[in-house]
């Protein structure tokens, strides 16, 4: 994908509108009133989608119904950014009612994570469009931490450059030496059921950033081959993983660290651990999309960093 083709979204400024869509599971037992209140007090308004308290079995209203509300988000101008509600499950089932000739003609940042992942994805690979992962409106304001990523990059217009990190937490090697390009990836189950959809992820000149939730080591050794299968390990040209929480084992097995660092060096790519990104307490707010340098260092060291803006400023006169 050449840099001409990324479309990007603007940065949002006080008074501006976010959009409040739940492409996934229902909020039904969700208390949103504090959420809200504390992107208000930020100085921004906010907008809930027709269906976004809406149930449907244990999705947040129909298929169609999330869909278009997605894509009436994008098509509105008094929209000008979109934050999804939650995670759960339901994002890949929307993905063929988009319409992704529109949303590219119609930039925006677009705020999720988890369950999200599909949704995001699909925008890169289909309308080239950098979205920011790491946020939901029930994560925020979250930590401290969490709380400044999320403003941050919101409002960034400049490379959000080397991440930043949590005190007493650092970045380690798995895999020492250098790699640049665009990143890609989020949580890991979710990635891994993209495998062989029209909307599975590209590994060429990329980063990938990996996370995971409540998944047996078994488990994301299973979703990592499948990784392996499908030539993604292959193509990328570094590894970055994030917080993978509540990710146990039983006596004897391997452990979550050891099946990560064995296809890390599978790969044979740069490979780093201990990125605040996921399901942890700190979560480190990333653009999908956006140009990013890892160097992992012989000595145990790391830093990753997002080189290139992930907004464009807003012509004044529209």
């Amino acid at each position: 994908m050449s840099p001409l083709s990324i479309v990007k979204g603007h940065p949002l400024r006080p008074g501006d509108t976010i959009g409040i869509v739940a492409p996934a599971t229902h909020s039904e037992d969700i208390a949103l009133a504090p959420h809200l209140e504390a992107l208000h007090a930020m100085g921004y308004k906010t907008c809930l989608a027709p269906s976004a308290l809406h149930r449907y079995g244990y999705f947040a209203g129909t298929d169609s119904e999330r869909a278009d509300d997605i894509n009436a988000c994008f098509r509105d101008n008094r929209i000008d950014a979109i934050l999804c509600l939650n995670g759960g499950y339901g994002s890949a089932r929307i993905l063929d009612r988009l319409d992704y000739a529109m949303i590219a003609a119609h930039p925006k940042l677009l705020i999720g994570f988890s369950d999200i992942t599909a949704l995001e994805a699909a925008l890169y690979e289909k309308s080239h469009l950098v979205t920011l992962s790491g946020s939901l409106l029930i994560t925020i304001p979250g930590s401290p931490y969490s709380s400044q990523q999320f403003r941050q990059a919101v409002t960034a217009s400049a490379p959000l450059g080397a991440v930043t990190m949590p005190a007493g937490r650092s970045l380690q090697t798995v895999l020492p030496g250098k790699a640049s390009g665009r990143l890609i990836g989020g949580n890991l189950s979710v990635i891994a059921s993209l495998a062989g959809t029209p909307y599975e992820l590209k590994g060429k000149g990329c980063i990938l950033v990996l996370e995971d939730v409540g998944e047996e080591s078994y488990r994301i050794d299973r979703m990592m081959n499948q990784l392996w299968q499908n030539g993604l390990l292959q193509q990328v040209e570094g590894i970055v993983y994030g917080d993978f929480t509540d990710c146990g084992h039983d006596p004897g097995d391997f452990t979550t660290d050891e099946v990560l660092t064995y296809y890390a060096k599978k790969a044979g790519k740069p490979a780093v651990r201990g990125l605040p990104f996921g399901h942890g307490t700190d979560k480190a707010c990333l653009p999908i999309g956006a140009y990013s340098e890892l160097d992992a260092r012989p000595d145990g060291t790391a830093q990753f960093a997002i080189k290139e803006a992930h907004t464009i400023q807003k012509d004044a006169s529209k």
